[in-house]
């Protein structure tokens, strides 16, 4: 494998990248960006608003792209957290790259020299590996990869984390490494930086386990690690929009009495649970005794409409209560964002938006009822 100089003291050095064909004048920090693919267009432009300095050099994938900016990593980073983009899933910093062979055990050796060059984790932290194989034809899998680095620094005493309560409740140190064709990249980080703990899809499917009654299953563990959100599963949620019932089941295991409303089937394991009533009433006629601990709502509706449901609703939901919503964006994505916005904060506080790997042509709203 032939290497580049990989980043060490001088995190804001990136030359090393003029080795893989990518010039760095001017330009203090590279990063690979994740985003849908439908939004690339609305991508590129939010983050080209928050960072004037931002080129696009290199394209990875139809969902993933190479910028470099001028701004020093730590600035950006800082202020890419606190602009709080809706479109841009996942950040990358890169800190080395270079050129790999294409043989396993001569590329997880290179590789791991790669990450030891730049991975800074204390004996005893917590951390995870992640690696993406984009093209190239390799005789192996980022599994591969992932492992063998992973091994290496549990042996020096760390604690891998598979667990997204980990990542809810601490800051742990992320590896990443990203082989496209025959060029690799590295970078290390803490996973709150990344803006996302996952990068990509696959994983979080892995994540959640083998037995899914939908794919709206993997979303919505998606959304509550994203958003950091971690129930304590006492009370009653309401599901909207839910059959067949991925939501149901997952706030179902959490704890909670789940009152799932739709007027389609459940999936048949979902009839027989004691802890799921199927309603098949609209949302609007719902009548409750006591007020409900969380909403969440994965309904096909455009995004002004289900505004204006979630208002109807939001006298059911405890002040201060939690509601985690998709907005379907078919067309004008950030118009019909803003329009739904404006629609919801007259009831809710809207804490945060994302485009996560899960959502297609959607993005997921995390809402906390007003006090009244």
């Amino acid at each position: 494998m032939e290497k580049t100089e990989t980043k060490d003291s001088n995190i804001d050095d990136i030359s090393f990248l003029e080795g893989v064909g990518i010039e760095t004048n001017g330009k203090a920090s590279a990063y690979l960006v994740t985003f849908t693919p439908y939004f690339r267009n609305v991508a590129r432009r939010e983050i080209t608003d928050f960072d004037s300095s931002i080129k696009f050099e290199r394209p990875i994938s139809d969902s993933i792209a190479l910028v470099t900016s001028a701004k020093p990593n730590e600035e950006f980073i800082e202020e890419m957290k606190k602009e709080s983009p809706i479109f841009i899933k996942h950040i990358m910093p890169i800190m080395g790259a270079g050129e790999i062979e294409g043989i396993l055990d001569k590329d997880k050796v290179s590789l791991l020299e790669a990450v030891d060059q730049i991975a800074n984790i204390k004996t005893g932290s917590k951390f995870a590996v992640q690696c993406r194989v984009i093209s190239g034809g390799l005789p192996y899998s980022a599994k591969d990869i992932e492992v063998y680095v992973g091994e290496a620094y549990y042996n020096k005493g760390n604690i891998p984390s598979f667990s997204d309560r980990d990542i809810i409740n601490e800051d742990i140190d992320i590896i990443s490494i990203l082989v496209h064709g025959k060029t690799y990249y590295v970078g290390f980080s803490k996973s709150s930086d990344n803006l996302n703990f996952h990068s990509d899809e696959h994983r979080i499917r892995a994540r959640a386990g083998k037995r899914e009654i939908s794919r709206a299953e993997s979303k919505l563990i998606e959304a509550l690690s994203t958003f950091k959100v971690e129930l304590d599963g006492h009370g009653t949620a309401l599901d909207l929009g839910a059959a067949p019932g991925g939501w149901s089941k997952v706030l179902a295991d959490y704890g909670y009495k789940v009152l799932a409303v739709d007027p389609a089937a459940l999936h048949p394991d979902l009839e027989q649970d004691s802890r799921i009533i199927h309603m098949k009433s609209k949302a609007q006629d719902i009548q409750l005794d006591e007020p409900l601990d969380l909403i969440v709502n994965d309904m096909n509706m455009d995004p002004q409409e289900t505004g204006k449901i979630m208002n109807d609703i939001a006298h059911l939901l405890k002040d201060g209560g939690l509601a985690i919503v998709t907005l379907k964006l078919p067309d004008h994505a950030q118009r019909s964002i803003e329009e739904a916005v404006a629609i919801l904060e007259k009831e809710y506080e809207v804490v945060k938006i994302r485009s996560l790997f899960h959502n297609r042509q959607e993005v997921t709203a995390l809402l906390q009822r007003k006090t009244k």
